[in-house]
Order: structure tokens, then sequence, then C-alpha cells
């Protein structure tokens, strides 16, 4: 098992993803609370805003993404069987219509259970958090882009709340998965042990 890239990438998602959870919320107090100053900063430059935010955004997926690939080649390296998901298709399932808001779900269950040790099919309530928290969060961005600052206000605020919440159980995730798999490089081979 290669663990130097996880170990990277266990520093490296948590911090863009603390910075893409507090974009929002930074965003919305400074226009609630300096509206003249926000206006003048912000609006004038939206579109430059716009796009160095969803450049962000799409960073933080492309990095997010190699670390559930590399997770996901771990536990092929260390020869676990029966894993129904490869490494590449634990990410492209996020990107199939429909099966979008099931597979990725199963693919990081199966990730989180593999690296732990457990029955792959289990359930575990960070990883279900996680998902739900995924799923509400792009359907509140949805609904709030669609209405407007105006009428998707609160929607906005919910996002963001939401998004903060997200961004803590994601690290949490990360984290737990990662020291579980670093756990599983270090254990020793039991078959060697008893030999």
């Amino acid at each position: 098992m290669r663990t130097g890239e996880l170990r990277v990438l266990a520093v490296v998602v948590p911090v863009l993803v603390v910075i893409e959870a507090l974009t929002r919320p930074a965003l919305l107090a400074w226009s609630v609370l300096a509206p003249d100053s926000y206006e003048s900063a912000i609006l004038s430059s939206a579109q430059a805003y716009d796009r160095a935010i969803i450049g962000f955004y799409l960073l933080t997926l492309i990095v997010f993404g190699r670390w559930i690939y590399v997770a996901g080649r771990n536990l092929v390296l260390a020869g676990l069987d029966g894993l129904q998901f490869t490494p590449a298709s634990r990410i492209w399932w996020f990107a199939v219509p429909f099966a979008n808001f099931v597979k990725p779900f199963q693919g990081m269950r199966e990730l989180w259970n593999a690296s732990h040790g457990a029955d792959y099919a289990t359930n575990r309530w960070l990883v279900s958090s996680w998902w739900a928290l995924w799923l509400g969060n792009g359907i509140t961005a949805y609904l709030a882009g669609r209405f407007g600052a105006e009428d998707g206000g609160c929607l906005l605020m919910l996002e963001s709340l939401s998004g903060l919440i997200l961004a803590g159980i994601a690290i949490t995730l990360v984290r737990q998965i990662s020291a579980a798999q670093l756990r599983l490089s270090t254990a020793p081979d039991l078959t060697e042990v008893f030999a």
C-alpha cells in the first residue's frame, strides 16, 4: 500500500474544504455587515469573483476526487477481495445522471468499511450524514441560484450553514479513512506472524 500521497492529500483536502466552506458565509456576512464596501468591492467585479469561486470549487473537487482515487487504489494494493468499485469508478459515478444519487454513496461506504475492516455493505452514520448533506447542499445551492439573492436569501444562509456542517463531516471522513488506511499499511501480515 502506498501511503505517501495519501498522507499529503489527507492534509490538503481538509484545507481546501475549509476554504471552500467559509467562502459563502464570509461573503454573506460582508454583504450584511458592510453593504456599502461589499457593493463597491464585489458587485463591481462580480464576474471575476464568480470565476475565482467556481475555479476554487473545481480545484477542491479535483483534489478530493484524487484522494478518493488514491484511497480506493490502496484497498486494491492491500489485496482486499470482493470490492464492488474500482478506484476510478468511485469518482466517475458522480457524473452519471440518476445513478449519481446512490452510487457515489455506495462507493464511499465501501471505501470506509474496507478501510476499517468492516462488512462492505454496513452503513455508518458518518458516511450517511456526509452523503445526505452533500445532496441537500447541492439541492439548496441549486434552489438559491434559481430564486436569486432576494427570494433565495434564506436559502443562501441555509446553504452556507449546511456547507459548513458538510465540510466538518467531510474532513472527519477523510481523516478517519486515511488514518484507518495508514493503520492497515503498518499492520503485520498475520500469515507471516503465524508462519
